[in-house]
């Protein structure tokens, strides 16, 4: 294993952002920028062997800027949405910014995805990334320090530990990882025939602004995702929330969850490259979300990326928990701090 840098280029406001790539023995690898502390690349085997892409993302750092999506970065203080741009914390209610439609999308208008963390390598397999968010950034109260530690192994697992440190103030976190998987390559084009499974009972289903509406349903139809089914059986289909979102972007509840074990929350397998893909954490939900807004997005290597291209499986607090008492809540009090892990392990069928 090693750990190697180079420059990714130069930000707006005249500051260099960096690669960090995290190298196997075998060949694998984790490349990973500073910039919004986002995965740029996930290098892994494919049933014959075959070493290739499965990360969605750009070969420039300006389309990074840009925040078509983003794409492979950590999102916060809140990611997800908070309805009516609001944050109703310890009986007082925040006005917080509002960047989608009435609501506020994964932070703000700038939020952490679009910002430059820290970065210390730590060892041979591991680079931990660092931001502080200071009191009434895009709203939020308190100062909040989060970090995120990327492990990659031998055995192509690679690991996420978030922390979200408040200061002298209560506050809420609720870190999540954006990337766009497609496990028959990045350059391949579709994920519509990935099969799919997610180990949840229940979902939140969604109002016509895409917030939870507040019930906890049992999944049925497209929704019951409790063995495999191919994403284009959802994706195509005219079940209302699916015509509404224009795909899947829907929370999921993990049924193993406890609040403290990591579990098995969703696996995917590629179509045709015997690529598997298990995801476990130690949240709560998960979001599915589809890509749906892709409409000739520019990716590596002169791909164009459209709706299906990738697919995110987001861990995180169910979206617009503050608004919910009875969901388990974000809440981050004054001088703790919250933890949390999510692995992605890559397999080959």
């Amino acid at each position: 294993m090693a750990v190697s840098t180079q420059e990714f280029g130069v930000l707006k406001d005249g500051r260099g952002a960096h690669l960090f790539t995290i190298s196997t023995l075998a060949g694998s690898q984790v490349v990973l920028t500073d910039f919004g502390a986002a995965v740029v690349k996930v290098i892994v085997p494919d049933g014959l062997g075959r070493l290739g892409d499965v990360a969605l993302g750009f070969d420039d750092l300006a389309l990074y800027e840009q925040d078509l999506g983003n794409f492979g970065a950590v999102c916060g203080r809140f990611a997800n949405r908070l309805s009516r741009a609001s944050l109703p914390l310890d009986r007082h209610v925040y006005p917080l910014t509002a960047n989608d439609g009435p609501n506020t999308l994964h932070g703000g208008a700038v939020g952490f995805h679009h910002k430059l963390w820290d970065a210390q390598i730590l060892g041979e397999d591991s680079v931990k990334f660092t931001l502080f968010s200071p009191d009434g950034e895009e709203g939020f109260p308190g100062d909040l320090t989060a970090s995120v530690t990327y492990r990659f192994s031998e055995q192509n697992v690679l690991s996420l530990s978030y922390e979200a440190a408040a200061g002298t103030k209560n506050t809420v976190a609720n870190l999540t990882n954006h990337s766009y998987w497609n496990l028959d390559g990045d350059t391949f084009g579709s994920v519509l025939d990935h099969s799919i499974r997610i180990h949840a009972s229940r979902f939140t289903p969604t109002n016509d602004v895409n917030v939870p509406d507040g019930r906890l349903l049992p999944v049925k139809g497209v929704f019951d995702l409790r063995a495999y089914r191919a994403l284009r059986e959802g994706i195509t289909s005219r079940d209302e929330q699916i015509v509404r979102a224009n795909g899947y972007d829907h929370n999921f509840l993990i049924d193993a969850y406890d609040g403290r074990s990591l579990v098995r929350a969703a696996d995917l397998k590629g179509a045709v490259s015997g690529r598997r893909m298990e995801v476990w954490t130690t949240l709560p939900g998960i979001q599915l979300y589809t890509g749906n807004h892709f409409a000739g997005l520019p990716g590596k290597g002169g791909m164009r990326y459209n709706k299906g291209a990738g697919v995110a499986l987001e861990t995180q607090f169910y979206p617009d928990a503050p608004h919910h008492p009875a969901w388990p809540q974000p809440k981050v009090a004054a001088g703790e701090t919250q933890v949390s892990r999510t692995e992605f392990r890559f397999y080959i069928d």
